[in-house]
């Protein structure tokens, strides 16, 4: 826009300076301005060009130089202390560094319409609920943030927290429909209650269990969660058969208790005659389930309505119990048990800024279905490293182009308009590839799939393909097994 003001400005001056020094048709010079009956006739006012817009601090967080975002991300190395076994190269440093290196990257190209992306790093312990308020006193009343960013794991507690304070969250994970009414919470998986009612229909459209028969459903009393399980029982209810919801307590701050009432509802969906159950938890609520349900024999499928609930990361820590499960999700996998899928160009652009970004942390490029944060060497030496992170890829893409969109001088409300309006956007490993955001539609995925959980570890030999029992990685995995089907 200078530029164009500059040449405009150096026209203008030449025109008068050779109107000054006179023609060259022969005739004399003159100095008089012409009068208003020799001036040229026109129709048309005259063009000229509107003034730029000045850059102000337009709403929380937004100054005339920098919008403040807050990255929330997990404190790994409490969790560390704790006796949790986490990669090495999985630090609380690095999960933030995975965002950073986007905003580093726009305000080397100028920023987002003139102004710099700060990035204002908020830390939590999934293991210890206190750090849940610790988190949204930092966002809400230590620092003013335009609004926070959370790829997966960010606690439905603290969501509400931000919330209820009235900060705009971007999640890339499963969020409650309640979370989405408020109209301040974008995401990229679609409500957990019809994630579960999707999971639960899939089963009963393909089980010959009879009807009225007893099945479970082990879910927690977080807003979102309770929401999910209360969905499919509804469903069930609706399809003819008879569910028992059981709710444990996870807002407890006692990880051991809460495991513990997992594997007491083993018992109690045994003496109901359970034939089918739904789990509803994350995977760190549910390693007392499934010791119970494995010695018990008792069958069940996973719903995919929690943090990283079936994602190549949370199926990587699937026990043996949960072997051979299913899974509704909208996560997409690596395989089909047959090959590895080939990156959509989307996919390939984010593995290779991932690679660019992070291949000398690593010690090498990215391999597909790799957890995040792990590096493996297989039975024949061969190392393969993390993958890619495609949440952070697609929120990042997501942001941007709604922050754009947002005007010069944005405020909350214009940039989730401006999300909402962008139609279709690419996802990486997630909804066969892309999502749509609508007025009232404040999510992307459009459809969901079905992966079964197989088994493989470090010492199991890769075939000729290339896979591990079907896995793209010598861990747990989970394979694709249907199609994508529309959200309805």
């Amino acid at each position: 826009m200078k530029k164009s003001r500059i040449a405009l400005a150096f026209v203008a001056g030449a025109s008068l300076i050779f109107a000054a020094c006179g023609g060259d048709d022969g005739g004399s010079a003159t100095t008089e301005a012409p009068t208003a009956s020799e001036a040229p006739a026109s129709s048309e006012a005259p063009v000229t060009e509107a003034p730029a817009e000045e850059l102000t601090a337009s709403d929380v967080g937004i100054t005339a130089d920098t919008i403040k975002i807050g990255v929330a991300v997990s404190d790994l190395e409490a969790i560390r202390a704790m006796g949790i076994s986490i990669p090495e190269t999985l630090t609380t440093d690095h999960l933030f560094n995975r965002w950073n290196v986007f905003f580093e990257k726009w305000n080397a190209e100028g920023g987002i319409n003139g102004r710099m992306v700060e990035a204002v790093r908020l830390v939590w312990n999934p293991l210890d609920p206190s750090t849940f308020d610790t988190l949204c006193s930092a966002a809400t009343v230590d620092n003013e943030l335009f609004m926070v960013i959370n790829g997966t794991g960010l606690s439905s507690t603290a969501r509400k927290c931000l919330l209820d304070a009235g900060t705009p969250i971007m999640y890339g994970d499963v969020m409650g429909q309640a979370e989405l009414d408020t109209g301040l919470a974008i995401s990229l998986a679609a409500p957990s209650e019809t994630v579960a009612e999707a999971g639960v229909t899939a089963w009963m459209n393909s089980t010959d269990a009879a009807p009225g028969s007893v099945v479970g459903i082990l879910s927690n009393n977080t807003v979102s969660l309770s929401a999910a399980g209360k969905a499919a029982e509804a469903a069930l209810t609706a399809g003819g058969f008879t569910p028992k919801l059981i709710e444990i307590n996870s807002t407890q701050g006692d990880a051991a208790a809460t495991n513990e009432e997992g594997a007491a509802a083993v018992a109690v969906f045994e003496a109901e005659g359970a034939v089918q159950t739904f789990v509803a938890t994350p995977f760190t609520e549910t390693q007392g389930f499934w010791g119970a349900a494995a010695a018990a024999g008792l069958k069940f499928s996973l719903l995919d309505t929690s943090s990283s609930g079936c994602s190549a990361f949370g199926l990587s820590r699937a026990p043996a119990a949960a072997v051979g499960s299913d899974c509704v999700t909208a996560y997409d996998h690596a395989t089909d048990g047959t090959s590895i899928r080939p990156d959509t160009e989307f996919e390939a652009s984010c593995r290779a800024f991932y690679d660019e970004s992070f291949s000398d942390y690593y010690g090498g490029p990215s391999n597909p279905g790799v957890p995040a944060g792990n590096v493996y060497t297989d039975v024949n030496g061969k190392t393969l490293i993390s993958d890619y992170t495609p949440q952070e890829c697609a929120l990042a893409n997501i942001m941007n182009l709604g922050l754009t969109a947002a005007g010069v001088n944005p405020t909350r409300q214009s940039y989730i308009d401006a999300v909402l309006n962008l139609g279709e956007v690419p996802l990486a490993l997630a909804g066969g590839g892309t999502g749509k955001f609508a007025p009232g539609k404040p999510y992307a995925a459009n459809a969901l799939h079905t992966v079964r959980i197989t088994a493989a570890a470090l010492d199991t030999a890769p075939d000729a393909n290339g896979l591990y029992n079907g896995c793209a990685a010598p861990v747990n995995c989970g394979v694709v097994v249907s199609d994508w089907a529309p959200i309805s």
